[in-house]
């Protein structure tokens, strides 16, 4: 017997198997469930048949547009697709078996063995089966290569085009080489990249097919690109050409940032040009699901050190990084105004129209893609030294407007154009460099605002109240706070504080989490409120789905961020309307339109393409023998695209369900019953199907059991009952507790409260055995969070005796967020804060409970003025013990963090860790920073 899981089509032998499974992969959280009937979107009229009015539907799922044949002639909305030639579910072709597919993914793909490790173990391989007279699916590194190579899907083809300076040079002296020099720039057909990325069935249910507006009840709500404002005029103002009328509006979503691969000499350092599609749904592309793809290499002029300060040097950079921009979009502008016919998830076929869409770059790069000069801003017109003064807004017809009325010297001190500005969608139709330049988290709000602002200014500050060596120690002690964060999920722990040179993205995001306690006692309310009222910012910016009552809060918080702000001035910069007037910061006031426009910033942040160049610029150039290394860098992204390809393939033909070895097992048994049913009579056949084999029965089970998530065993050192439990864990009162609990589980209308329910009402527990485990797992829904493409997000809580992990091994008792049971409270109003002492499970009237053994904590009544986070105290009974509780897991909604508040700025004692100061310190931030469902939850 074989039972398919409905939600992902893993495959089980049994119910246990497939009850374990669901509850480990698909335990959604009831708790999180959306209201369908309050959602409805607003579907753009002119560029979709189909629905033209409001709709209330689910959220997630997709409109389709007008549907057409492979010819573009129209088709009723309900006809079934083409069907496209599909091979069969045996054709693993180019290679020989599943096995074959999954050596080549394994090797090149995920272990990146080089050639000569591939070769060795395929020789160990061979030794094996030279006795039964077979080989492995793959020979050598070569034969590897060619089967990958012969990957018909996914396969663009790159070339290579050329450019060169094309300005004036001397008649009279020899130009510098890098007049003279040819530019290469790589790159492949995006048209083709497009097809290829619309065909994916796997894109189905997560793309959208023309521009729409959501709706949340009464509020407008905005999340992927689509559901922007820029979709929807864009869709205007094609829908003005009554050819158009049904067409898909493809959005191209362009993202280029210089990247270095080494310190060491020669060629380290490569500019790649990334490209998505604004209908591929946000979180799509936050989880990397080859949403962005890797379409070209752009050139890296260098010249002669007298050559490089030169403004000409500096405009024929900017130049050549426009040109080839444009020339390896080239193959889409007939496409931008005449329907181009493609073949799109759901296996319709649909016309699409092609427009340049958001860019996604950081400030520097944003420059020089906006031909402006560095310190002035690429979407207002605000000068360098009031850059948050009103202004209007660039745009590109009023930049021509400019260039035709003034000089050069004008355009530079008056309004920051770069000379001579020909930005790369003056080649394109529809195209406003200055309506694409999109919000960049990463770079403008965590590594610059956080990092080289605030955190910067903090030091200061402390330099310019206490002196350089008193600042100094003032530091030391923060860096010793920042230490003493308690473990939680995905929390990268500070050692030494923030007292390291090179600080990543990921570093800057991290220190945001427990940085503001640290210096509570040390600075002044105000710097601690202007950080509150950043991140407040930040995180808000930083949800999938953003409201109109989020952009109010938005703003909100951003107004109280320039007012707290004023405390640094006179300690870090010169006194005046110029002390805040940075890129980086102003960049904050434009947030507001851009997610208006746009949607959420978390689906066009350069932390995509940061992750983006480790598998597409980094591990190739490290699998390259590092001479001429550019041409075999992308015939490495080649062939993962060929297998990336693939493998979508296969798992759309359904052939990669269950593991490798599961399938071949599963062979050998159906080619075994086949032999023994050919020798049997009918009444045998009746028999051998009612009866399985105990031994293969057990196999299948623990393969499937172990391969889909291995269920967390009981730990036996325990007693199994809970008066041997409580004396073994110092509880004395556990049982008395359970019962208490016992009482409210069977009675849950029940009007005693928990102060006047007496023992004598409670029921008794007799001879059950109870289990005891050492971690449970939370899942719950957090599409803000890193996490799935649906948004599910799991999460383990501990309660342990003995952690082994870190330098301060001991007890790790994690805290929780308790459900209260009142649907209508909201945030910290509909929750409790507790720490976790004991999980386990007992059974009544043969009924399982699983619970855990809590200690409460009280919450303040208003939230902390300055922190804007709220405070908790362990609670005490009568008799100064710890007010401990049973709960049902059920209750349990996801793991908390707290951060201790340091009651004065003295030094923390050398004994206290961050394993034992949830033990020492009685009073605790809740840290709604720790992740954005935390900031959801905790408010």
């Amino acid at each position: 017997m074989s039972l398919t899981c409905p939600q992902c089509s893993w495959r089980c032998k049994s119910f246990s198997g497939l009850r374990r499974h669901q509850n480990s992969l698909h335990r959604d959280d009831p708790g999180l469930t959306i209201p369908v009937t309050e959602l409805r979107r607003e579907y753009h009229p002119d560029l979709n048949s189909t629905y033209t009015t409001i709709h209330t539907t689910p959220q997630f799922s997709t409109a389709t547009g007008q549907r057409c044949d492979r010819h573009g002639a129209s088709i009723p909305q309900n006809a079934p697709p083409e069907v496209p030639t599909i091979k069969v579910d045996t054709d693993w072709s180019p290679f020989e078996s599943r096995a074959g597919f999954e050596l080549a993914e394994f090797a090149f793909a995920d272990a990146e063995l080089s050639r000569r490790k591939i070769d060795k173990l395929l020789e160990l391989w061979a030794a094996t089966l030279v006795r039964h007279g077979d080989s492995p699916p793959i020979v050598n590194q070569r034969d590897l290569h060619r089967q990958i190579d012969a990957i018909e899907l996914g396969d663009v083809r790159w070339e290579n085009t050329c450019l060169k300076y094309e300005g004036p040079c001397p008649n009279t002296t020899r130009p510098p080489e890098w007049k003279t020099a040819h530019y290469d720039v790589w790159h492949r057909n995006p048209r083709e990249v497009i097809k290829n990325m619309l065909a994916r069935p796997d894109l189905e249910g997560h793309i959208d097919y023309t521009a729409y507006r959501e709706f949340n009840g009464d509020q407008r709500q905005y999340s992927n690109v689509m559901s922007g404002n820029w979709a929807w005029k864009q869709s205007d103002t094609i829908a003005l050409d009554p050819l158009t009328h049904g067409s898909m509006f493809v959005p191209i979503i362009l993202g280029s940032d210089k990247t270095t691969v080494s310190v060491a000499t020669g060629q380290n350092d490569f500019y790649p040009l990334y490209l998505s599609i604004g209908n591929i749904q946000s979180h799509m592309r936050r989880a990397h699901k080859n949403s962005l793809v890797l379409i070209g290499f752009l050139p890296i002029p260098k010249g002669a050190r007298k050559d490089t300060d030169t403004e000409e040097f500096w405009w024929f950079k900017r130049d050549l990084t426009h040109r080839s921009i444009a020339t390896i979009l080239l193959p889409l502008r007939p496409f931008m105004k005449t329907p181009n016919i493609v073949l799109c998830p759901d296996q319709y076929f649909r016309q699409a129209l092609y427009g340049l869409g958001p860019h996604i770059a950081d400030y520097l790069e944003q420059a020089t893609l906006a031909w402006i000069l560095f310190g002035w801003c690429p979407t207002c017109l605000g000068y360098p030294d009031s850059l948050d003064a009103p202004c209007r807004h660039r745009s590109a017809v009023h930049t021509d407007i400019l260039v035709g009325l003034h000089d050069e010297e004008t355009l530079r001190a008056s309004y920051g154009i770069a000379p001579k500005p020909m930005p790369y969608t003056t080649y394109f139709p529809r195209a406003d460099i200055f309506e694409v330049m999109t919000p960049d988290l990463l770079h403008q709000l965590i590594k610059g605002v956080y990092k080289d602002h605030l955190v910067d200014w903090v030091g200061k500050y402390l330099e310019h109240v206490h002196g350089t060596a008193g600042g100094a120690r003032v530091i030391d002690e923060i860096d010793r706070r920042i230490a003493l964060a308690p473990p939680f999920p995905g929390l990268r722990r500070f050692k030494q504080g923030q007292n390291f040179s090179q600080w990543t993205g990921d570093d800057s995001k991290a220190l945001m989490k427990v940085y503001m306690n640290a210096i509570q006692a040390f600075v002044p309310p105000a710097i601690v409120e202007t950080f509150a009222a950043f991140l407040e910012f930040c995180y808000i910016a930083r949800r999938n789905i953003i409201t109109e009552d989020s952009l109010r809060l938005l703003n909100v918080a951003l107004g109280r961020f320039h007012e707290a702000r004023q405390v640094f001035a006179g300690t870090i910069r010169v006194e005046g309307p110029s002390a805040f007037s940075l890129p980086r910061q102003h960049s904050m006031v434009h947030y507001f339109d851009h997610i208006k426009n746009f949607g959420s910033p978390n689906g066009l942040c350069s932390s995509i393409t940061e992750s983006k160049h480790i598998t597409a610029v980094k591990r190739p150039w490290r699998r390259s023998n590092k001479h001429m290394a550019l041409p075999q860098m992308i015939k490495s992204n080649q062939r993962l695209d060929k297998l990336a390809a693939a493998r979508a393939d296969f798992t759309a033909r359904g052939m990669l369900v269950d593991s490798c070895l599961i399938k071949a097992i599963e062979a050998v048994l159906d080619a075994m019953e086949s032999d023994e049913n050919s020798t049997l009579d009918d009444d045998d056949e009746a028999s051998s199907d009612d009866t399985e084999s105990e031994s293969d029965s057990e196999l299948f089970n623990n393969l499937t059991d172990t391969d889909a998530m291995p269920s967390t065993a009981p730990t036996r050192s325990y007693p199994t009952s809970l008066d041997g439990l409580g004396l073994k864990i110092g509880q004395h009162d556990l049982l008395d507790l359970t019962r208490r609990f016992l009482f409210y589980q069977l009675n849950p209308t029940s009007p005693i409260s928990p102060d006047q329910l007496t023992l004598t009402e409670c029921p008794m527990i007799w001879g059950s055995k109870t289990s005891v485990y050492h971690s449970a797992t939370a899942t719950f829904r957090a599409p803000s969070n890193p996490s799935g493409p649906g948004g599910m997000y799991r999460e383990v809580i501990r309660s342990t005796p003995f952690w082994p992990r870190g330098d301060f091994p001991g007890p790790r008792r994690d805290c929780i967020f308790v459900d209260m049971g009142d649907p209508g409270s909201v945030g910290m109003k509909g929750v409790l804060v507790a720490r976790v002492y004991l999980f386990f499970r007992f059974s009544y009237n043969r009924t399982n409970y699983p619970c855990a053994l809590v200690h409460w904590y009280s919450t303040s009544s208003e939230l902390d003025a300055s922190t804007g986070m709220w405070v908790v105290h362990p609670e005490s009974t009568h008799w100064g013990t710890r007010h401990m509780g049973v709960i049902h897991l059920d209750s349990i909604v996801r793991g908390a963090h707290l951060l201790p508040k340091f009651p004065s700025d003295a030094p923390v004692y050398r004994e206290i860790n961050y394993m034992n100061v949830l033990d020492v310190y009685t009073s605790f931030y809740v840290n709604k920073l720790i992740d954005h469902h935390a900031f959801e939850i905790a408010f």
